[in-house]
């Protein structure tokens, strides 16, 4: 089969063997990837081996039941949980399967869905219902992502809730928070199609802080938040949202920060603030997604900013190191590349559809 496969520098298209089903796995034929910047990120800095398989944003068709599953049969259509988890360890029961040692993860530690097919644990299939393009599968991963860090935030109605990085992450952030109901949800990027994205699926107000600090929008709302959910890894902003956190306020980490902050225990205690990790999902959050993807209650079609072949997905992985007005990109297999098209006046909507 074909697939994109990582070398020194970056990724390439390549003949690699197809996959095998053992027992418990059924074989994906994949209809759509998206491109995550976790990938973006680990191709740029190096840390990936020759060889490996990216992607873990995906949905299709299977293809090929294995020995021993029961319960699924050639041709019907999945979202695919990439975490592997038994669900019966300490860390599973807990709601962090990623960090479950039982099985690998697809895209990850096991061979991902840049290629036309792709093997998994029949445990980690969630059936789409009919009629529904198999492509919206694949928005399942980020929304669930997302699903978990408002969990973690605690937030609702009458709240306020920051969301800092609007990429896919944040994007889906967002629309999860009004799934939630929340009352004020404020998105703050630097990209001006990205911010046009954050307001087409339902911000109520978009910064840019390079020109407006946070403390500086707050004292001209007069209104803290009750979350600040960064979904960007920005050097400074945690010591920043001690300052723009109202009273019990939470702030939650959903991107991979590096930096290591000084933190005023002063404020940390007078605030009674939480700071909370959150990373991925449990099983019960991407059962979730897919159920809010299915209902259609969420605009996940509306940041997509490309559609794009896989002999083209190299190339929209390194763009994607500097994406500008990218926002989302979808990998199809057994498609052609679909040219990008601009976003509208009104930013509301960023993708052919």
């Amino acid at each position: 089969m074909r697939a994109v496969v990582c070398v020194p520098g970056g990724t390439e298209m390549a003949d690699v063997p197809d996959p095998v089903a053992g027992p418990g796995q059924v074989i994906i034929e994949v209809t759509a990837c998206g491109l995550c910047g976790s990938d973006v990120h680990a191709i740029e800095h190096g840390q990936t081996e020759p060889g490996q398989i990216l992607g873990h944003e995906f949905a299709g068709r299977i293809a090929e039941v294995g020995p021993g599953v029961t319960g699924w049969q050639a041709g019907q259509a999945v979202a695919v949980n990439p975490l592997g988890a038994c669900q019966a360890c300490r860390e599973c029961a807990a709601g962090l399967p990623f960090r479950c040692a039982a099985l690998p993860n697809v895209g990850l530690s096991a061979p991902g869905a840049y290629a036309e097919y792709v093997a998994v644990q029949a445990g980690q299939l969630v059936r789409l219902p009919d009629g529904l393009p198999v492509e919206q599968g694949a928005h399942a991963e980020p929304l669930a992502v997302a699903l978990q860090a408002v969990q973690q935030a605690d937030v609702g109605p009458g709240d306020a809730v920051l969301v800092h990085g609007v990429g896919s992450i944040g994007l889906n952030a967002i629309m999860a928070l009004r799934l939630a109901g929340v009352d004020h949800i404020v998105g703050a990027g630097r990209s001006p199609g990205r911010r046009a994205a954050a307001a087409a699926v339902g911000a109520d107000a978009v910064i840019d802080t390079r020109e407006t600090s946070l403390r500086d929008y707050v004292a001209g709302t007069g209104r803290q938040f009750q979350a600040v959910l960064d979904c960007s890894g920005a050097i400074g902003l945690f010591a920043e949202s001690l300052d723009v956190l109202a009273g019990g306020g939470t702030f939650v980490e959903v991107a991979l920060a590096t930096e290591a902050p000084a933190v005023s225990l002063f404020q940390l205690v007078q605030g009674g603030l939480r700071m909370a990790g959150t990373c991925a999902y449990s099983y019960a959050s991407y059962a979730a997604a897919v159920g809010h993807i299915a209902a259609g209650r969420v605009p996940a079609d509306a940041i997509i900013s490309e559609r794009v072949g896989l002999d083209d997905t190299p190339s929209a992985l390194a763009r994607l190191r500097a994406p500008g007005e990218l926002v989302r990109i979808l990998s199809l297999p057994g498609q052609r590349t679909q040219p990008a098209q601009p976003a509208r006046a009104d930013g509301s909507t960023l993708a052919a559809q």
